[in-house]
């Protein structure tokens, strides 16, 4: 065995897609057999939390992308070509409920509630018992108790989700739980502005981020190199809430940008995945999955996420998902892990690793794979034109060890200039240069937007 395979072989006795050392793996089985079920219904859209981009270009893709959940909600059907290719793969759905009514800026929750209809039609599917909602707020417990449905990985109230989700709160209790936050101040006026900057800015030396107390996917913050521009941004943001400073950690002091994704439980964080985050000028564009995680790495993030799960258990937030990200660093001689964001919700990355699971074990094989959301001028997408185009490069389920290009949306917004498509994608590789292949094949389409 060469030492690049034995990289990417599984521990002995564990399965394929598990990293080893990280992943729970009796935890992860447990939510996989949840989402499988032919009596779950999932609402994978986490559009209820603050700071998803409700937006005429998302409008109807919401809840829609490769699935491995037998039924699901979606703010419209997927192309019935591209179903079909999932299916093909053996992924979901089999049922697909969708509201009659689309409306920017409404959660589907809320669409489901206002739709008698579509109320009654999952009232009456007699299969159904259990549903899990990626993010829970009000609208999604009304949602849960007009459905007489259980709360599958979702049980938490809606207060304890929007609590574990305020970055003020996050960072407040890092000190009394033990896990490690950069200092933030609120800048209520210009005055404390001023005095956050610049007392902030000094410890690493490059600036500070503004940013609001919620927010997904690096929404609604900016990085301020200078006392000017933290004014302008702060002009910004404060017409939105309230606006928070913290410093600014150059990249070069970064071992490894980090995005976990676990369950909080009785016994603490069972982590499903660590990913290394994609970000592209502050925005999340998605995660890469790779087992070279060193053991002292592990301890670092594992020790901080313990900490975090200790915070949670308080605050109610049980037997549910939750992210956290963070910034892995060296200091003298060991490894800290800073916590930024928790993601306190089923994080976006935690569908497309149950896909990764699901073809992982079909294969019988190990694959480096990362989720990434590509923007593209060009010619427009379409299913039939990226088998033209990628030909092999797609993933196939007659040569499923050998990996590919999984597209899993596809949306060419109504609203959108001619020729702009936005692609959600899921590359399975075989090692990391196959890996950096496949995202040349997806950026070769046509010009790479954001």
């Amino acid at each position: 065995m060469t030492p690049e395979s034995a990289l990417h072989a599984p521990e002995t006795g564990s399965p394929p897609w598990a990293q080893p050392g990280i992943t729970a793996v009796a935890d992860a089985r447990a939510l996989i057999d949840t989402l499988r079920s032919r009596d779950t219904l999932v609402l994978n859209s986490a559009d209820g939390d603050i700071g998803y981009p409700l937006t005429p270009q998302t409008l109807r893709s919401r809840g829609q992308g490769a699935t491995i959940g037998a039924s699901i909600v979606a703010a419209s059907p997927p192309c019935s070509d591209l179903a079909e290719y999932h299916r093909g793969l053996g992924l979901g759905p089999e049922r697909l409920y969708c509201p009659r009514v689309l409306s920017p800026g409404i959660p589907l929750a809320r669409l489901i509630l206002d739709d008698t209809d579509l109320l009654g039609r999952i009232r009456s599917d007699r299969v159904l018992r259990r549903m899990v909602i990626a993010f829970k707020d009000r609208t999604a417990e009304l949602l849960l108790e007009r459905l007489g449905l259980f709360p599958a990985y979702c049980s938490p109230s809606a207060s304890a989700y929007e609590v574990a989700n305020d970055k003020l709160a996050f960072t407040r209790a890092g000190p009394r739980y033990g896990f490690e936050t950069l200092s933030m101040r609120t800048a209520t006026d210009a005055q404390a502005l001023d005095s956050a900057f610049r007392e902030l800015s000094e410890l690493y030396g490059d600036g500070c981020i503004l940013r609001l107390p919620r927010g997904a996917g690096g929404s609604h913050m900016c990085h301020a190199r200078s006392l000017r521009a933290a004014r302008r941004g702060w002009e910004r943001l404060r017409r939105l809430g309230q606006v928070l400073v913290t410093p600014y950690v150059p990249p070069g002091l970064v071992l490894r940008q980090v995005s976990t994704h676990g369950i909080v439980t009785p016994r603490g964080f069972c982590p499903l995945v660590f990913t290394d985050q994609l970000v592209r000028k502050y925005r999340y564009r998605g995660g890469r999955v790779t087992y070279d995680w060193a053991p002292e790495e592990v301890a670092a993030v594992s020790s901080s996420l313990q900490a975090v799960a200790s915070w949670l258990r308080d605050l109610g937030y049980l037997g549910a998902p939750a992210g956290v990200d963070g910034f892995l660093i060296r200091c003298g001689k060991g490894l800290r892990f800073l916590v930024l964001d928790p993601n306190i919700r089923m994080t976006a990355t935690m569908m497309p690793w149950a896909v990764a699971v699901t073809l992982s074990e079909a294969a019988g094989r190990r694959f480096v794979w990362q989720v990434e959301s590509f923007v593209l001028a060009g010619r427009a997408i379409t299913l039939r034109w990226l088998q033209q185009r990628l030909g092999t490069g797609l993933i196939n389920a007659a040569r499923l060890e050998q990996g590919g290009i999984l597209p899993s949306t596809i949306a060419r917004p109504r609203t959108s200039p001619l020729g702009v498509s936005r692609l959600r994608a899921i590359l399975f590789a075989q090692d990391a240069d196959h890996l950096a292949h496949l995202r040349d094949q997806v950026r070769w389409l046509g010009l790479l937007v954001r």
